[in-house]
């Protein structure tokens, strides 16, 4: 049985498995009688993981034209004195990891310039703005990432005036949905005390009315368009080849790349279509479009959706934010915060019912952001309007974080056939900054429950949302999931890894060619030191990757 079957069995659904299985099909039968280039051998390799069980796994996996074309005894029959072997060493082989959340294009971007990780006041800020200006005297703009709200207290952009005057400054936060900006920037973006805030974000000002320079949600987009004009492609994309190197040694073979933010546009993926012309891509990169728009944004994703069908780039859907950050205390809440609100939302249920039955009619999958429960219900009411209206949902369509949800709510992802795409180390973050105090205890110890959601039968996919969580690493990922969501919370070793394999590849739409081994699949195989499987999830953590495999080339 493949991985996503037996993810069916154990209570996913997916709308689409008769079209995914056809296929699968058709791919096996066009590798039927093809000679070996590749044999793998000399090691473990899981074909498939087990949850409920052990899963299929062998020791010899023969690949040609960059598909899995046969495993175990029948691998004799397929080799001739061309085939070329390659030898695990005694490693570990599992199909490729898939980070089923990432900011990498921006990511890459903002970490190629000033990090703020861990500056704790203002005076530090200041400093190292300062400093950076004063070594990168050729630079646009002046850009930062990193800094946290939580550790500052009164953060304020004009006060970055003292420093850098001469130039624009846009300093990101850890979350990337909030920036700290200069006069000169909210000079050359129009903004003043006249302007109003967008419907998406806030404009924070002082008791006079006069913007501060911190610019919350949507309202980032009013600056950070005047700063991206001023970037090539080039300029922008600099930091991509480091950056997937870095996933590479996380052990990834693919990832769900979130082209956009609530006011961060990104959205060039011809810069991943270069690389992959010009064989400089070692990943996967499935790409979504943003929707920031009711009436035109699942039309203009489809029409990406039509161009973009590579090897390695290809469009995989569009990306909705239904509501705010944890980070700034904006997702959105059925009971209010410790402040009173409720958080933030920038779509309603009747502004999600259109986009949910456009996406369906269009073919576009859709991939939610929702934090907080009332976005989660919000997204779920939306599914089940368009489900009644056509008889059923056709596509496979992710809630991404899903860090608060009701019982009764799971229940209904379930039998949405919903994918849940979680950040556990996210858990780990929320705990250094003020998110426990704005939810109240109560609240936050039933976030982030992967555990409940599992044995719901909603299909989990892991990822990291890089960078706001800094490393790649899809083993820490596992341990974070097994082992610090709390006891009540935590998904076991095997769940974890299925998350990141099968899991990934469900919410990424590739259930049909990615997430296992079995002939039929990308040979895309990440080598392990040791076998997770064996070990405590602390001891996971510390597993080394050997080797790194995207369609049988190896790529690390």
């Amino acid at each position: 049985m493949s991985l996503f079957l037996l993810l069916i069995a154990c209570g996913g659904k997916s709308p689409d498995t008769a079209a995914q299985t056809q296929t699968t099909e058709q791919t096996t039968t066009q590798t039927t009688g093809q000679s070996a280039e590749i044999v793998f051998e000399g090691g473990t390799i899981h074909v498939t993981l087990g949850v409920n069980g052990p899963g299929q796994t062998t020791d010899r996996l023969a690949v040609a034209g960059g598909v899995v074309i046969a495993t175990g005894d029948d691998v004799d029959a397929r080799i001739d004195a061309s085939t070329r072997s390659i030898d695990l060493a005694g490693g570990v082989a599992y199909p490729g990891f898939t980070d089923a959340h990432t900011h990498l294009l921006a990511g890459s971007f903002v970490l190629d310039r000033l990090l703020l990780l861990g500056t704790s006041s203002m005076d530090s800020l200041l400093g190292k703005v300062e400093d950076y200006s004063e070594e990168a005297p050729d630079e646009p703009w002046v850009v930062g990432y990193g800094w946290m709200s939580e550790l500052i207290d009164d953060p304020s952009g004009v006060a970055l005036d003292a420093v850098v005057s001469d130039r624009p400054v846009m300093l990101v936060d850890n979350s990337g949905h909030s920036a700290l900006v200069n006069s000169v920037a909210m000079e050359r973006a129009g903004i003043d005390a006249s302007t109003p805030d967008p419907a998406d974000g806030e404009i924070v000002r002082d008791a006079h009315g006069v913007p501060t320079g911190w610019l919350l949600e949507g309202a980032l987009s009013l600056v950070s368009e005047v700063a991206l004009d001023d970037y090539t492609d080039e300029q922008l994309g600099a930091g991509l080849p480091d950056s997937m190197e870095t996933f590479s040694d996380g052990g990834l073979t693919g990832l769900a790349e979130i082209v956009a933010s609530p006011g961060f546009d990104l959205s060039r993926p011809w810069i991943y279509e270069a690389l992959e012309t010009d064989g400089e891509l070692p990943l996967r990169i499935h790409v979504y479009a943003p929707i920031f728009d009711v009436e035109t944004g699942v039309a203009a994703a489809a029409d990406l959706r039509d161009t973009m069908q590579g090897e390695r780039v290809r469009f995989a859907g569009a990306k909705i934010w239904v509501d705010g950050s944890m980070g700034t205390s904006l997702a959105w809440m059925s009971e209010a915060l410790t402040d009173g609100t409720f958080g933030a939302n920038y779509f309603d249920t009747d502004d999600l019912t259109r986009i949910v039955e456009d996406a369906e009619g269009l073919g576009v999958p859709l991939k939610l952001h929702v934090n907080g429960d009332a976005a989660v219900a919000a997204a779920l009411d939306a599914f089940e309007a368009e489900a009644a209206r056509s008889g059923g949902l056709t596509l496979q369509h992710t809630l991404d974080h899903v860090v608060l949800i009701s019982e009764t709510d799971r229940a209904r992802m379930a039998e949405l056939g919903l994918v849940a795409s979680m950040q556990p180390s996210h858990r780990l973050a929320s705990k250094l900054g003020d998110v426990v105090d704005a939810w109240g205890d109560d609240r936050f110890e039933h976030a982030y429950d992967a555990r409940a959601l599992a044995d719901a039968g909603v299909p989990l996919a892991l990822g990291t949302d890089w960078p706001v969580w800094p490393t790649p690493d899809a083993m820490i990922q596992v341990w974070a999931a097994a082992a610090q969501l709390g006891e009540a919370r935590e998904l076991s070793v095997a769940e974890a890894l299925t998350a990141y394999t099968a899991g990934g590849a469900q919410a990424v739409g590739r259930s049909a060619d990615l997430g296992a081994l079995e002939p039929g699949y990308l040979a895309d195989l990440v080598v392990l030191d040791a076998d997770p499987l064996e070990l405590s999830a602390d001891e996971a953590s510390t597993i080394n990757v050997i080797a790194v495999y995207v369609g049988g080339e190896q790529v690390r």
